[in-house]
């Protein structure tokens, strides 16, 4: 392998910016509920956790997603934007969900987050059955994705190229041909599927897909982790190749 091609780069801004010029947004922090448990999100921070649904609470006035964790004694706590009382109201305990909001820090031992909104639901364990087509389409998906997910999460760590230029799914492939081969392949063998099954595959954005990968190549804490070994995504991932 050539991964010596890959150089590792802190991102250290240069200088100051003028007082005119608004900072960058911040990047989405995709997580699981463990790993917020484990680690500390800075205040503010724009975060995307997906894990299951321990319980809905009131909490002055808005309703509060608890999440699942290892942890049964703390929860990561989602409090609701008041545009979102619909969607969370229709959300079910053990249900697969995904929701953006703002790190604010910790209430007691558990991580709070505020003005949260449900961007994806999975299926209710009280009344839809998981696998069939959907889990087919999101296993798939991962494999039609993981390049570019790998390539992203390695930017993220500040991998670059030698040249110091942003590292590419091009420069990817190059510094490790024998791993993109097989990805490559099981790449083409995936929309081969999913033609035929008449199915498209998941935006390489989707929570879902984010979350399967964390399943499969993450950490050990993240393929322990609750949402990895339920039902839902256990039947997704009995499809994936291993």
């Amino acid at each position: 392998m050539k991964r010596a091609l890959l150089v590792s780069a802190l991102l250290v801004g240069a200088g100051g910016c003028k007082k005119s010029e608004p900072p960058p947004p911040a990047e989405l922090v995709r997580t699981s509920p463990g790993t917020l448990l484990d680690s500390y999100a800075e205040t503010g921070n724009e975060l995307e956790v997906t894990g299951l649904v321990k319980d809905i609470r009131d909490t002055g006035g808005l309703l509060s997603v608890f999440f699942e964790s290892n942890h049964p004694e703390h929860s990561v706590v989602c409090q609701a934007d008041a545009t979102q009382s619909v969607a969370v109201g229709k959300l079910a305990k053990g249900q697969l969900v995904a929701m953006h909001g703002l790190a604010r820090g910790r209430q007691g031992d558990n991580p709070a987050l505020e003005k949260c909104r449900v961007t994806w639901a999975g299926p209710s364990p009280r009344t839809d059955p998981a696998g069939g087509r959907e889990a087919l389409r999101a296993a798939r998906s991962l494999d039609v994705c993981m390049v570019p997910l790998l390539v992203d999460e390695l930017r993220r760590r500040g991998e670059k190229q030698p040249d110091g230029k942003p590292l590419t799914e091009a420069a990817f492939r190059e510094a490790d041909a024998e791993r993109s081969k097989r990805l490559d392949t099981a790449e083409k063998s995936a929309r081969a599927q999913l033609a035929e099954a008449g199915l498209t595959a998941l935006s390489c954005d989707h929570p879902l897909v984010h979350l399967l990968k964390r399943c499969e190549v993450g950490s050990e804490k993240d393929k322990a982790g609750v949402e990895c070994t339920s039902r839902y995504v256990s039947d997704i991932r009995a499809l994936l190749p291993h």
